[in-house]
C-alpha cells in the first residue's frame, strides 16, 4: 500500500522482525514436510499402496519438493540479509517464498485434496505487509497451483475425473473468494489509515517528514524530543526509563579528511544499525549532528546496556569504501526511576559519555562508573 507509514522507524524494523519469524516458518516446514514425506512413504510402501513406482515416488514426493523448499528458504535467507534490498522487495520475496513452499505441498500431495487450498493461507498471513502487489499475485498463483493439483489428482485417478473437476471447481471459487476478500480489507485498512491521517492533518499534528531524519531515517529531534518527555514524565519505581547518548568517534575527522558526503554515508550506516533496535519500547531518534539518543521506557538497566553494546559491536563491523579503519561509537547510559525532564536526563547521560570518550572510545559507561 503506498500510503502506508512505512518511514516510521519502528514500522519498519516491525516488518524485519516478521520477515526473520517468517524466514524460520520456512525452515520448520522445510523439515517438517520431509519428515513426514518420508513416513508416508515407508507408509504406503509397507500396505504396497504406493500407486507408482518407488524410485518415482521418491524423487517427485521427496527430493524435488525438498530441493524447492531448500531453494526457497536460502534465497529468503540471503534476500533478508541484503544490504542492497529495499523492504518492500524483501517483504515480497518472503510472501511469494511461502507461497511456493504451500504450493509445492500441494502439488506434491495432490492425492489429498484439502491439501489443494494450503497456497490459500500465505495470502492470508502475507497481508500483514499491506502490498496490493502481493496480494494480487498470490491470488492469480494460487488458481494456478489449485488448478495444477486437480490435474495431477486426475491423472492419478482417472476414475474420479467427474469428482476431480467438481474438486477443482469448488476449490477455485475458494480461492478467488479469499483473494477478494482479502483484497478488499486490504482497501478498507488503506482507506482508515488515509482517514486517520486527515484527522491529523485537520488538528495540525501530522507532517510530512514530522516523524523521521532524512539522512539517517531514525526518528527526528522533534518527534524524540515530544515523546521522550512524555515518557520521562511518567518515569517511576514500576516504570523506570533508560537514557542513551551515542556519539561516532572522531566523527569531524572524518568529515575534515574526507568530506560531508562521506560523513553522511558514515550516519546513514549507523541509523540502518540503529532502526533495527527501535520496537514499541525503544526510541532511538538523532538529536543532532553526529550524536543520538536512545530513551528505554520501563527499562532494565542490565537489557539495556546489552543493546548498546550490541549497537556499538554492530556497528564497529561496518566496511566503508572510503577508507579502511573502521568507525567506533561511544556512548553514555543513564536510569531512572523518578520524574524527569529531557535536558536533565540528557546531562547525565552526557557525563557517561564524556567519561566513555576519555577512556579510550568505543565503549559504553553508565554514570558514577570509573574511567579505568
Amino acid at each position: 500500500m503506498d500510503n502506508k507509514p512505512v518511514s516510521d522507524p519502528a514500522m519498519r524494523n516491525l516488518e524485519r522482525r516478521i520477515r526473520f519469524e517468517l524466514e524460520k516458518l520456512l525452515l520448520i516446514i522445510a523439515v517438517v514436510c520431509l519428515i513426514l514425506e518420508i513416513a508416508i512413504a515407508a507408509y504406503y510402501y509397507f500396505i504396497q499402496d504406493l500407486g507408482q513406482p518407488l524410485k518415482s515416488y521418491i524423487e517427485f514426493r521427496i527430493l524435488v519438493p525438498l530441493g524447492i523448499n531448500i531453494l526457497v528458504y536460502l534465497v529468503t535467507r540471503f534476500s533478508n540479509r541484503s544490504e542492497n534490498s529495499t523492504d518492500s522487495t524483501k517483504n515480497r520475496v518472503c510472501s511469494f517464498a511461502l507461497l511456493i513452499m504451500m504450493g509445492v505441498i500441494s502439488l506434491a500431495h495432490s492425492f489429498f485434496i484439502p491439501l489443494w487450498t494450503l497456497p490459500l493461507f500465505s495470502i492470508l498471513y502475507c497481508s500483514i505487509f499491506h502490498d496490493p502487489f502481493i496480494q494480487k499475485i498470490q491470488g492469480g498463483v494460487c488458481v494456478v497451483f489449485i488448478l495444477y493439483s486437480g490435474i495431477l489428482h486426475m491423472y492419478d485417478y482417472p476414475t474420479e475425473r467427474s469428482f476431480t473437476i467438481i474438486c477443482i471447481v469448488i476449490s477455485e471459487i475458494i480461492a478467488l473468494v479469499v483473494s477478494y476478500m482479502s483484497f478488499k480489507l486490504e482497501m478498507y485498512n488503506e482507506s482508515k489509515f488515509l482517514i486517520s491521517e486527515r484527522t491529523l492533518t485537520s488538528t495540525g499534528k501530522f507532517e510530512h517528514g514530522f516523524e523521521t531524519d532524512g539522512v539517517t531515517g531514525v526518528y527526528s529531534k522533534r518527534y524524540l524530543t515530544e515523546e521522550a518527555e512524555k515518557i520521562l514524565s511518567k518515569t517511576n519505581e514500576l516504570d523506570p526509563c533508560g537514557v542513551a547518548v551515542l556519539d561516532i568517534d572522531d566523527f569531524k575527522k572524518i568529515n575534515d579528511e574526507l568530506g560531508n558526503d562521506k560523513g553522511d554515508d558514515v550516519l546513514r550506516t549507523l541509523g540502518s544499525v540503529l532502526q533495527g533496535y527501535i520496537d514499541e519500547d525503544t526510541i532511538i531518534g538523532r538529536h543532532g549532528g553526529d550524536t543520538f539518543v536512545i530513551i528505554f521506557e520501563n527499562g532494565i538497566r542490565e537489557e539495556n546496556l546489552d543493546t548498546l553494546n550490541q549497537i556499538r559491536k554492530e556497528f564497529s563491523k561496518k566496511k566503508y569504501s572510503f577508507m579502511k579503519e573502521s568507525v567506533t561509537v561511544s556512548g553514555g547510559y543513564s536510569w531512572f526511576d523518578v520524574t524527569m525532564d529531557l535536558a536533565g536526563a540528557l546531562n547525565e547521560a552526557d557525563k557517561a559519555l564524556l567519561s566513555a570518550k576519555k577512556a579510550g572510545k568505543n565503549r559504553i559507561m553508565t554514570v558514577g562508573e570509573s574511567e579505568d
